[in-house]
């Protein structure tokens, strides 16, 4: 478990210099995780756990709509006769 904000953040812009989605998705999923434990231990900056929560949330976002896209035009490739080509 982190000890600190500062983990968290350090493990969030770790997440986000990695160019493999699969690890960071792992890497938020955990900082996520270990956001939840720091706030329900108590003593923790609840603007700045706030704003990190938003950020892990949007990364997360962000590469969701990554991965839909790439099968949504992989199966355009596989049929172009259908309308989503």
């Amino acid at each position: 478990m982190a000890d600190s904000l500062d983990e968290i953040e350090a493990t969030l812009g770790d997440a986000i210099d990695t160019t493999d989605d699969e690890r960071a998705h792992e890497q938020l999923e955990r900082a996520r995780e270990e956001l939840r434990e720091l706030r329900e231990a108590g003593e923790v900056d609840e603007e700045r756990a706030d704003d990190l929560e938003t950020r892990i949330d949007q990364r997360l976002r962000g590469i969701d709509e990554r991965e839909n896209y790439d099968v949504d035009t992989m199966g355009a490739a596989r049929s172009p006769d259908d309308e989503n080509a």
